[in-house]
């Protein structure tokens, strides 16, 4: 996250230091990125650099978060949409995504993010359940944590779930956020391989995952498919 002398900035000076940033992190993954090349093209001291981030992948991921900040919210919208259904919201969600991401004006970042997405990245783009409270005391920031934590499984069916208790629904929810991220890992790969592939083969291969995950993929000895 920047500092705070990052948003004490003109709007101007941080809209060019988010520019090269978008630059940088749409031709190389954040491993190869380099600083000098953001410092340059934004005009700034490498110094001035380390009074706003702590280093590149915290500008990378303040980057991305200015892209998706609005994730939570449409994950949200989703389930509403589907009526409490976590299985069809997630559908909802994913066909309302996958356009942008594979062909819209930041595929090449995003392309990027997935191709070289670790553990660590995984947990670091995965929406939140919760806002993030940047100012606010521990434990005023973990009461609002829970508070909206319960806000967002409220929207949520659970008669729809064979799930114990918010645990077991949390699990799931990142399985099911684990489904959307390998799903749009595998599209960019296909593009790779191929640039004239089709974004609904994708959409298509997602809803194959959630009706594995839905219905279960296990049938009792004898039973046949329908």
């Amino acid at each position: 996250m920047p500092t705070e002398t990052f948003f004490h900035l003109p709007a101007e000076k941080q809209k060019r230091i988010m520019n090269a940033a978008k630059k940088e992190f749409s031709r190389l993954p954040l491993k190869d990125a380099s600083i000098a090349t953001i410092i340059k093209d934004a005009e700034i001291p490498r110094g001035s650099f380390y009074q706003y981030f702590e280093n590149k992948e915290d500008l990378y991921y303040y980057y991305f978060h200015t892209l998706k900040s609005d994730s939570q919210r449409d994950l949200i919208r989703s389930i509403q949409h589907e009526k409490g259904d976590l299985f069809a919201g997630f559908e909802w969600y994913f066909s309302r995504m996958i356009e942008e991401v594979l062909k819209g004006k930041n595929a090449n970042f995003y392309r990027n993010l997935f191709l070289s997405m670790d553990y660590r990245s995984f947990h670091k783009v995965m929406p939140e359940i919760h806002k993030k409270m940047h100012h606010a005391h521990h434990e005023e920031r973990k009461a609002t944590r829970k508070k909206e934590e319960a806000e967002f499984f409220a929207e949520i069916d659970k008669d729809l779930l064979k799930v114990a208790d918010d645990h077991e629904l949390k699990l799931l929810i990142q399985l099911l956020m684990h489904t959307v991220f390998s799903t749009i890992t595998e599209a960019y790969r296909h593009i790779q391989a191929d640039d004239s592939y089709d974004p609904s083969l994708a959409m298509s291969d997602f809803n194959s995952k959630i009706s594995l995950l839905r219905e279960g993929a296990k049938k009792e000895r004898g039973e046949t498919h329908d």
